[in-house]
């Protein structure tokens, strides 16, 4: 396990983390936002996932060996850095707390509706800790060997669901309703901006990295979009956009319509199951950047001790930010979505500007 991680990890744990919103957000917000023409913003979500991906390639390549936090040390000093750094921890924070809620709501909407949502935090955060203990690279592992049947699954239901896909749900294409697909994409890129991840995990690669591996990270963008352009698709053509606009998980309902060659059904509880394990994995994910950005923040070297104490004021903070779907949605739509945005895609694009402008300068140290 202290191997360095490869590219494929860590694209393919990029793309199983954006299973759940896939599947259970965007098709809402996007039918919501964009109209019976929403199909379209995942398209428009390319002009800014587009740069992001190439500020992250840029920075790995000028910094190699580095993550996000030696790369601002050496930008903008280490106090600068750890400020930073600090805003991004509580942007960490909230997002736990709005992840855990997601998770829980998704379960008693689905499978277990009179089971207490403290019960599914539990059970989540002890498998988490037990995650942790191992290390970050078996969460990146079991991506990477959980994603492709995954696939395959998912695959399977869009096989099934073409005979009952209905195109008057989707065209013709409102001219008028183009301009909110344009701004619904935000919902897209706020999640697609999860590549900035890497950054936190890029000390953990080879210190060589080929143009070939880098093409990877292409693949793993445009692979997202192409993801969220299809359930959208399939979610607004079964189930209709003005249905899914008012459910909180749209494609659950879809995939209720879906039988395999009318023998096989119940294809939605394999749906639950993967937004459970894409919970897992995005909840790992940022329990480990959390106590990265503590460690930081405080030159710890041993972060084992941490585990415990901040699942415990995550459990309590997701009942202080949210516990019903209306609270969630709120929460999501006006502060999680925004801040999103800013982490992912404002900060990184001002440190990108900044490595251009200091370019020849930094390559002299490397």
């Amino acid at each position: 396990m202290n191997k360095p991680l490869t590219m494929r990890q860590v694209i393919f744990m990029y793309l199983f983390l954006s299973l759940s919103p896939i599947l259970r957000q965007i098709p809402s917000a996007l039918a919501n936002e964009g109209g019976r023409s929403g199909y379209l913003s995942p398209v428009w979500s390319l002009i800014a996932l587009l740069p992001l991906t190439a500020i992250v390639i840029f920075l790995i390549r000028l910094y190699p060996g580095l993550n996000i936090y030696e790369i601002m040390d050496n930008l903008v000093g280490k106090v600068f850095a750890k400020c930073i750094i600090f805003l991004y921890l509580l942007w960490v924070i909230l997002y736990l707390a709005s992840k855990m809620n997601a998770f829980a709501l998704t379960l008693q909407f689905t499978l277990m509706p009179k089971t207490r949502s403290d019960f599914f935090m539990t059970i989540m955060l002890v498998l988490v800790y037990y995650a942790l203990l191992k290390g970050s690279k078996t969460i990146f592992r079991f991506s990477e060997l959980a994603l492709g049947p995954v696939m395959v699954l998912i695959g399977i239901l869009f096989v099934c669901a073409l005979g009952i896909l209905r195109t008057d749900y989707l065209l013709p294409v409102s001219t008028f309703n183009l301009p909110s697909t344009i701004k619904a994409s935000k919902n897209v890129v706020a999640v697609g901006g999860n590549i900035i991840i890497v950054l936190f995990f890029a000390d953990k690669f080879a210190i060589s990295i080929s143009k070939k591996n880098m093409r990877k990270f292409w693949f793993g963008a445009i692979l997202f979009v192409g993801l969220s352009f299809v359930i959208t698709i399939f979610t607004f053509g079964i189930t209709g956009p003005s249905l899914a606009a008012n459910l909180p998980f749209p494609f659950y309902i879809t995939v209720k319509s879906i039988s395999f060659f009318n023998i096989f059904e119940r294809f939605e509880v394999l749906v639950t199951m993967i937004c459970i394990l894409s919970d897992f994995i995005g909840i790992s994910i940022m329990f480990s950047i959390m106590t990265k950005c503590i460690q930081w923040l405080f030159g710890i070297t041993d972060r084992g001790f941490l585990f415990i104490p901040l699942a415990i004021i995550i459990f309590y903070l997701t009942y202080f930010v949210s516990t019903t779907q209306f609270e969630y949605r709120f929460l999501y739509k006006n502060i999680i979505l925004n801040l999103n945005l800013i982490f992912q895609y404002i900060i990184p694009f001002l440190l990108g500007l900044m490595c251009l402008l200091k370019r020849k300068h930094i390559k002299k140290q490397y």
